[in-house]
């Protein structure tokens, strides 16, 4: 066969999956939108759980547990709390530094942080300043490599151990950190199982969509095998048929994709939906990655995963209802 047959061959082929895709019209949109479903709900999921791991991780004050020191401490209790705090870290291994504030230099930093609402600070001052010393120790960021729940969990319970510390004196955000990986893997899961479920319906919906093209053209089918036509030239149109499905729902669904981050996710986690989303907005103010850092990775999946629930579809279709 020569090659502008063969590519005149390929472009019918091609043209016939096109009219298989319209012929049974009803059947692809039902494919289509189940498909769409299907990577909807991949997209959707994987950038709520990303943009919530990456507000977790990028904040400074997460990885932070505060103590805040009793009255009447002398300066030489003071720095053993601190000789001690530096042996624990060594013996851990997952303290990165420590900071030891007074009282007046804590005023000071939170009068900063009100900004324009510290007015009302202005009745306090150095002899009634409501706020104690503290020592802030900041352990290995979540991030890290060397990050270990574990180790984070025996500094605090050390800490507590110190002399002239109590529980109450001592301050962390470890619950949240285990509550939003605790919903992460919730979401993962979910996700999972609802693409799982998702992705064998829209396989059973294209089969059947090839199953009504097979019995549409079964008598040009027919003609075809008594004129020699080779397997290959009456099978590639269904699977070409299929693929276009797949490929189209990939482009809607990129689409459909782009306005629900852009104009429902946004909105949701912006206004703080769920005690999760608050209690991080709490420590920081929430942002959201821009669509454009999705946009590869979601076109390339997308993409790939309709090309394979075409492809897979009209192959097991064939197999079972085209004996040629």
């Amino acid at each position: 066969m020569t090659t502008m047959r063969r590519i005149s061959t390929f472009i019918y082929q091609i043209g016939q999956g096109f009219v298989g895709v319209f012929r049974n019209g009803v059947m692809s949109f039902a494919s289509l939108l189940v498909l769409v479903s299907c990577m909807l709900i991949v997209g959707t999921f994987y950038m709520v759980i990303d943009n919530i791991d990456k507000n977790l991780k990028s904040t400074d004050d997460i990885n932070i547990i505060y103590v805040y020191l009793p009255e009447g401490l002398t300066d030489e209790q003071t720095l053993d709390i601190n000789e001690q705090i530096k042996k624990i870290g060594e013996e851990i291994g997952n303290i990165v530094d420590w900071q030891s504030y007074s009282k007046e230099q804590n005023f000071e930093r939170y009068k900063n942080r009100a900004g324009v609402s510290a007015k009302f600070l202005d009745i306090y001052n150095e002899h009634n300043n409501p706020l104690p010393s503290s020592i802030e120790i900041r352990f290995t960021s979540f991030s890290s490599a060397d990050f270990n729940m574990d180790d984070v969990f025996k500094l605090k319970n050390r800490l507590e151990s110190i002399e002239y510390i109590s529980n109450e004196d001592i301050k962390e955000n470890l619950a949240l950190y285990e509550k939003v990986t605790g919903l992460n893997k919730t979401l993962t899961l979910v996700a999972a199982w609802m693409m799982a479920i998702l992705l064998v319906v829209s396989l059973f919906v294209i089969m059947n969509t090839i199953k009504l093209g097979l019995h549409a053209r079964r008598n040009e089918i027919t003609f075809m095998r008594y004129c020699g036509a080779t397997k290959s030239f009456i099978r590639t149109p269904f699977i070409i048929e299929g693929i276009i499905i797949g490929i189209f729902s990939a482009g809607v669904a990129l689409g459909l994709q782009y306005y629900i981050y852009e104009f429902i996710i946004s909105d949701a986690m912006a206004g703080g939906t769920g005690s999760i989303i608050e209690s991080i907005d709490s420590v920081t103010a929430l942002s959201l990655a821009p669509f454009s850092d999705y946009l590869q990775l979601l076109a390339a999946a997308f993409l790939g995963l309709g090309f394979f629930a075409g492809v897979i579809s009209s192959t097991i279709s064939l197999k079972k209802h085209l004996k040629v």
